[in-house]
């Protein structure tokens, strides 16, 4: 029987080799097309940020409530401090998830494996 760790990193690499070849193809973006995230916003969008800070380097330690406020927007400004340029671009500190540091957000959601992965990917921008 299939350990639920393996099925999940089955998922990941299937679905990683599928945005490859869309990108390879040209056909379609494969990136997300979900506006900024910043205060005052709620929603999927914002736990997947929320998610993804308390398991960074940042160890945020937010309440996954959805609720973009003072507390998230703190610590996507201290996450941006702290990885700007780890990941090849540059995160402007300014509080606010756009494309790049939504993708440094993602890259953490499907380094951890986690289940909203999908969902993470239709509602951050990345």
């Amino acid at each position: 029987m299939l350990k639920s760790s393996m099925i999940k990193r089955a998922a990941v690499v299937v679905a990683s080799a599928g945005l490859a070849l869309v990108t390879l193809s040209g056909t379609a973006s494969a990136n997300s097309t979900a506006g900024d995230i910043s205060m005052g916003d709620t929603g999927v969008g914002v736990k997947c940020v929320q998610m993804a800070l308390n398991d960074s380097n940042v160890n945020a330690g937010l309440k996954v409530d959805g609720i973009f406020g003072q507390h998230t927007k703190d610590a996507v400004m201290q996450f941006q401090r702290t990885n700007n340029a780890k990941w090849g671009w540059s995160l402007d500190v300014d509080g606010i998830v756009g494309h790049n540091t939504g993708s440094a957000l993602m890259e953490i959601i499907v380094h951890n494996e986690h289940d909203w992965g999908n969902t993470c990917w239709e509602n951050m921008p990345s």
